[in-house]
């Protein structure tokens, strides 16, 4: 007898657009256990990739089953306590106990290192030590087997870690923290202290901290003297300060990219980006997912700047940082500008036509001039640096990435 639930997976399966919501029904319907064939009498669906990109979802999304599994409660002991975030708090809890903090640090560094250099598997090791000199194994290639994925896993949970313990000594200085407030935070255009309150309730959640205003009535707020707090600016700045340097640095960045259209927050973001990078908790295989997400489906209404942008991606997920990439890059941005402008014009020369365009869709012209400003410095990097010579790094290339993307972000949802 044809079964019943193969014929309602199958119709679920053909109303999806994409290859990611397929994964995800999959997921839903299998749990984290699943087949990837369902044979039912002489038909079957299967989930199983085809191209590159559908191999990379493939792969991150075991990736992201798999560590959830194996860092929860019900994953095996070996495992359940070596993440980044449970690493931090141990060591958080050794320093409380611990006058020579120094010490620590250095001693754990160590530990770490003579453990992935002698105590586990030489495929983790190898990951390991790849993942330091910024060599990140590629999603894109094969289906990953699930006893790669787990060394990858531990590996790539030390690397962060090991990160962390390397900028313990950075601090982002709170006159940065402060800005930060004033921008995200801004009064009229800003985040809501009930958008605030929740955010940073869960964040400390996540993080393990203690924030000082969490009530989401902002009549309510006092200070440690009984004050009324005067306003949402310094409540979100007291809150980010109960956070880690790196942690900050996360929360900043991600509210930069959620409130993107908050007057001042492409700017911050540059400026957290140039001055405070080493501060990121995440690995290169974690670094880029978000951008990519986030544009990988804005992007296709435009062709030309896809494929230009869809080429430095690739590179940059296969750890080419050389000044091909980074053109890409710049060529994906003019491809856009001049596929919404409708002209030939080279980049350089679009400021006029480019300013109307957005102010004719009702952005702010201070936000227009900080477009253009981004896109003045994009241009004249790539003139001084990219054009005529090979030698651009890791740390340039990232920013470029960041400061690009969100550039094409915001000009998109103007024109759409």
């Amino acid at each position: 007898m044809f079964n019943q639930s193969f014929t309602a997976l199958r119709e679920e399966l053909e109303k999806t657009s994409s290859y990611r919501e397929k994964l995800d029904i999959w997921i839903n319907r299998f749990g984290i256990n699943y087949c990837a064939t369902y044979i039912n009498e002489d038909q079957e669906l299967s989930i199983l990739p085809e191209t590159s990109s559908e191999i990379e979802d493939y792969n991150k999304m075991q990736y992201n089953l798999w560590k959830n599994h194996l860092f929860s409660f019900k994953g095996k002991e070996k495992y359940c306590k070596t993440d980044l975030f449970s690493r931090v708090d141990d060591l958080n809890k050794q320093l409380l106990l611990s006058p020579f903090k120094d010490e620590v640090i250095k001693q754990t560094k160590t530990q770490i290192l003579v453990q992935y250099e002698s105590e586990v598997n030489s495929k983790t090791k190898q990951y390991f030590n790849n993942l330091i000199i910024g060599k990140p194994e590629p999603f894109n290639l094969k289906i990953w087997e699930l006893t790669e994925l787990i060394n990858y896993i531990d590996a790539n949970e030390a690397y962060k870690f090991l990160c962390y313990l390397h900028n313990q000594n950075m601090i982002i200085k709170e006159a940065f923290l402060s800005h930060a407030a004033d921008v995200i935070a801004e009064r009229d255009k800003g985040m809501t202290w009930t958008q605030i309150a929740k955010y940073f309730t869960e964040r400390a959640v996540q993080f393990n901290r203690d924030i000082p205003y969490a009530d989401k009535n902002f009549l309510n707020l006092e200070d440690k003297n009984g004050k009324k707090v005067s306003n949402k600016r310094t409540a979100f700045f007291e809150n980010l300060k109960a956070f880690s340097p790196n942690e900050q640095f996360e929360i900043i960045n991600d509210l930069c990219d959620s409130y993107s259209g908050t007057p001042g927050a492409i700017q911050l973001k540059q400026l957290l980006i140039t001055q405070y990078k080493d501060l990121r908790m995440t690995s290169p295989i974690d670094d880029s997912a978000e951008k990519i997400e986030e544009v990988s489906g804005i992007l296709s209404m435009f062709p030309k700047a896809e494929a230009a942008y869809n080429t430095a991606v690739e590179k940059f997920k296969n750890n080419i940082y050389q000044r091909n990439a980074v053109d890409d890059l710049r060529l994906s941005l003019e491809l856009l500008v001049k596929e919404i402008l409708n002209n030939e014009k080279s980049l350089e020369n679009q400021q006029a036509e480019l300013k109307k365009f957005l102010t004719s869709r009702k952005v702010l012209p201070e936000i227009a001039n900080l477009i253009w400003a981004n896109i003045d410095n994009i241009t004249k990097y790539h003139n001084r640096y990219v054009k005529h010579d090979d030698n651009v790094g890791k740390t340039d290339s990232e920013t470029m990435l960041d400061m690009t993307t969100t550039i094409i972000k915001i000009i998109i949802k103007a024109a759409t």
